[in-house]
């Protein structure tokens, strides 16, 4: 499969799936010095392999019609040079929490913990502005997933296959954290544990990250 049928696989998945709307999402990989990024103005169950758009790392549009939100893309490809792909959703639960100002950087569920580490809400800022591809790819520096605060969520990964498990792990823990809330009780995970987890991270060929207990949060 090239990399532009795993865009538009990734695009449509996304959307199978319930993390985007058919006006909603974009996905990208790097490529050389620039990066493949799925088009604007198209349904994202109807994207192609040809449709899929080319920018160079300078911000110059190489062909085709970008996403309006390649400027986030590429300021993180440019603050990131391990990562290689970014997934840009819009899950339904993390954007229910992150409305209630509820963030997720409770140790909820293991996998989230080595996986994703503390989710950072990002403040708003328009879609497809300067200053929301300047915060993204600031915050990227210390964090693998970013929710855009009344937007959507950002993961970012060295590959497309990880930053997609990515984006599903991170609604799923929304989900858990959302349900759990209604029912009244959420249990945490402990400091040791949490510790213990984010060692994991090298056992799975992740990038190494300076995250601690401290950075996540230990009362709902």
């Amino acid at each position: 499969m090239t990399e532009k049928e795993k865009i538009a696989e990734a695009i449509r998945k996304l959307y199978s799936r319930g993390l985007i709307t058919l006006s909603e999402g974009n996905v990208s990989l790097r490529k050389g010095d620039g990066f493949l990024i799925t088009p604007g103005g198209l349904r994202k169950d109807r994207v192609e392999p040809s449709h899929i758009a080319l920018v160079s790392l300078e911000g110059k549009i190489m062909c085709g019609k970008p996403s309006s939100e390649y400027l986030l893309h590429l300021e993180i490809y440019r603050k990131r040079p391990d990562v290689n792909a970014v997934v840009h959703a819009h899950p339904p639960f993390v954007l229910s929490l992150a409305s209630a100002e509820i963030p997720l950087k409770y140790p909820v569920l293991a996998e989230a913990v080595f996986l994703l580490g503390p989710v950072p809400i990002l403040e708003f800022s328009l879609p497809s502005s300067m200053d929301l591809a300047a915060k993204a790819g600031e915050a990227s520096r210390r964090h693998d997933a970013l929710i855009l605060e009344n937007h959507g969520a950002v993961t970012l990964a060295p590959g497309l296959d990880l930053a997609l498990a990515m984006m599903e792990t991170l609604e799923r823990t929304a989900e858990v954290l959302w349900r759990g809330l209604l029912l009244g009780k959420v249990k945490l995970l402990g400091r040791t544990q949490v510790e213990e987890l984010l060692a994991l991270r090298s056992r799975y060929g992740l990038p190494p990250r300076d995250w601690r207990p401290e950075d996540f949060l230990w009362s709902l």
